[in-house]
């Protein structure tokens, strides 16, 4: 009997450390299809039919991410890691900053993921995620079923949108167009698109006004419709017709491809103001030049308000004598994003995701030795930082101190490893402000808001001249961002997962301590009792074989121990 509880309990000790491996699994997850059966039975086959050419790609690209992330005692993620997750893919997938996964200044776990859906879907389909996230969380295959509904969901409205352009241009849907109309009516859709606005609730007189005036409107369209013309002769080829799924086609890729293909404005707007820094390096700007750059170069661009650039996160004001602008958070603003849907807004792709994806991929797991990082950095370039570079001692100190806060398993999800990696890479990191401080809005919503989202030409002016009396950039710097702008104030992306993972590396958790010492005790009390198995084999030897000496050597012994006990 005790050698069967030993086994089991045996048998329990390794399969919580398979467990423990487990919970840090590195590849794809076997696909059951149960999530894809009850999402199809709740949306139909259709949805299941759209969704699962999706799921390889959405799978590589979040594989990386779902390892490094911290995970629950079952190994999966919970709502504030799962959102955290979506809101990177759609980034680096798209350039999509969907509604509802994006922090926009709040802490990870301030909204729930399942609000991306916004009231697109029904109760039933929102508790499928939500029921699996408030209990055991989800794992890789189930986070992938969550992206691929809703880039379904999207693509869903896409054909609303083409919908609309088909009656804009007086046109029958599945009719057979000539590949001249069909141009003009795919560059409808796209004015649509790119102006944001809602097809389903804006009226066709108006729809007409913003696609006929287009060219007026929006400044890049030219560039437009070259993107349009490559991506149709890509997808349909050189054909003299288009069929309604050759128009469908194009318009889906378009949706999918827009968002790299605009961040070509984003990248020719950082060459611009890189022009602009403050020293070679810092990514930073001052405002001075900045508002110099509007007043006197053409730069039209660069005239928000000091009120709106604080609001977006985009000012460095640890010196209130010679305000900044940092270039990574000014780029990734929603002010430079296109409200192109009801779901997301195509943005500027952030160039630190590129750079975090390749630590995440080195280090494979939530947290890393301060030497880990230092190594991957030294060899990890960047679109201005070349690779083989040696770490200032700034930037080693910075890493030391993040390494004594942590105990020196740095977490690579939370604010202050992000702060360090801006020091790392000022021009393409942003700056990660403490939750609450910030309030970035789209020039949208700041107007709705009735806030003033322009700085007035006289203000500008003022700020021009003032930064005339100062010289631009500073001595010393050694190519650093020269900035005082620090704080030790840590926020983990999941800060209960996080706190998972410590305890079960320190051997914290309860039930692993309740198994070690069942496991201990059974295996001393099993000792024990095959030790007196042992003697008692050994003592019948011997009455075999002497048993008057047998007889005699007890109470020889027995005395002896009396005696000693007397004395």
């Amino acid at each position: 009997m005790t050698s069967l509880v030993l086994l089991m309990i045996t048998f329990a000790m390794v399969g919580g450390n398979v467990f423990l491996q487990r919970s840090e699994f590195q590849g794809a997850l076997p696909i059951d299809g149960h999530i894809l059966m009850q999402l199809e039975e709740a949306m139909g086959s259709e949805h299941r039919v759209a969704t699962e050419p999706r799921m390889k790609s959405i799978t590589e690209a979040l594989n990386s991410i779902f390892v490094a992330l911290p995970k629950n005692n079952t190994g999966k993620v919970g709502p504030t890691s799962a959102r955290y997750a979506l809101h990177r893919l759609f980034v680096q997938r798209h350039g999509w900053q969907v509604k509802g996964l994006a922090a926009n200044g709040e802490t990870w776990d301030a909204a729930h993921p399942s609000t991306a859906f916004a009231d697109k879907v029904s109760s039933e389909v929102r508790s499928l995620f939500d029921d699996r996230l408030r209990n055991a969380g989800l794992d890789l295959h189930e986070l992938v079923v969550f992206a691929a509904t809703l880039e379904h969901l999207i693509h869903s409205e896409a054909m609303t949108r083409l919908h609309a352009a088909y009656r804009l241009s007086s046109e029958e849907p599945m009719k057979s167009l000539p590949k001249q109309k069909a141009d003009g009516l795919i560059q409808t859709y796209m004015a649509i698109y790119v102006t944001g606005l809602n097809a389903s609730a804006t009226s066709e007189a108006n729809m007409q006004h913003y696609v006929t005036n287009i060219r007026k409107i929006y400044p890049g369209w030219e560039h437009t419709v070259k993107f349009l013309e490559h991506l149709q002769d890509e997808v349909v080829g050189d054909r003299p017709v288009y069929e309604f799924s050759d128009i469908t086609n194009v318009v889906e890729e378009a949706g999918e491809r827009f968002g790299r293909f605009q961040n070509q404005e984003c990248l020719d707007l950082k060459k611009t103001l890189v022009a602009l820094e403050e020293s070679s390096g810092s990514g930073r700007v001052r405002l001075a030049d900045f508002y110099g750059s509007a007043l006197n170069a053409g730069q039209w661009q660069f005239s928000e308000s000091v009120e709106y650039l604080r609001q977006l996160g985009a000012l460095d004001e640890s010196d209130s004598s010679n305000l900044r602008i940092m270039i990574p958070n000014y780029l990734n603003a929603p002010s430079n994003c296109i409200a192109s849907s009801a779901y997301y807004g195509v943005c500027c792709i952030d160039e630190c995701e590129k750079i975090l994806g390749h630590v995440e991929k080195k280090v494979r797991g939530p947290t890393a030795h301060p030497t880990e990082i230092a190594n991957i950095i030294v060899n990890l370039p960047s679109a201005s930082v070349a690779a083989g570079r040696k770490l200032s001692a700034t930037l080693m100190q910075r890493l030391t101190e993040l390494g004594d806060h942590h105990g020196n398993r740095i977490p690579i999800h939370g604010r202050l490893f992000a702060q360090w990696m801006h020091l790392a890479y000022p021009r393409e990191c942003p700056f990660p402000h403490v939750s609450g401080t910030i309030q970035p809005k789209t020039a949208k919503e700041m107007k709705a808001a009735g806030q003033a989202i322009k700085a007035q030409k006289k203000v500008m002016q003022q700020y021009v001249k003032a930064g005339q009396k100062s010289n631009k950039g500073e001595e010393g710097c050694n190519n650093e961002i020269c900035s005082a702008i620090w704080s030790t104030e840590e926020e983990l992306v999941d800060s209960h997962a996080h706190s998972s993972v410590v305890a079960r590396r320190e051997g914290r958790g309860p039930w692993r301590t309740l198994l070690f010492l069942i496991f201990t005790c059974t295996t001393a009390i099993s000792l024990a009792l095959s030790l007196l198995r042992t003697l008692g084999t050994i003592s019948e030897t011997v009455e075999v074989n002497t048993k008057t000496q047998f007889a005699i050597w007890p109470r020889a012994s027995l005395k002896q121990t009396i005696n000693v006990h007397n004395v």
